[in-house]
């Protein structure tokens, strides 16, 4: 099924419905940007500014599942769970990766 997330006007808040049905509380810091991470492995970035409106993007994962309507972000399939954490409070993994040769014997970089 999914979930659609809308940010509450006026509040720091997001409301999630569809297979969760909740609403979660916005904590900010010195940065007004937050991540939601969901338990299909996407991750999307809002960005608020002084009113409170929010702009969405995909920070990882696949962005085929996920649609973003002004203020209101739709992730597709099912979903176990969702998290709201502080954006600078985040560690993720470097994404680039070293390819490894495919004959080593022969490749004089490899050793």
């Amino acid at each position: 099924m999914g979930i659609t997330i809308v940010p509450v006007q006026g509040q720091p808040r997001l409301q999630v419905a569809g297979d969760i049905d909740t609403a979660l509380q916005v904590l900010f810091e010195d940065d007004d940007r937050i991540l939601v991470a969901i338990s299909n492995g996407i991750l999307v970035l809002a960005e608020y500014d002084e009113k409170l409106r929010c702009a969405w993007s995909v920070a990882r994962g696949p962005a085929d599942l996920v649609s973003i309507q002004g203020e209101r972000v739709t992730i597709d399939g099912d979903v176990d769970w969702i998290c709201v954490s502080l954006a600078g409070s985040v560690a993720m993994r470097d994404t680039v990766l070293t390819p490894l040769p495919l004959f080593p014997e022969l490749d004089r970089h490899a050793a």
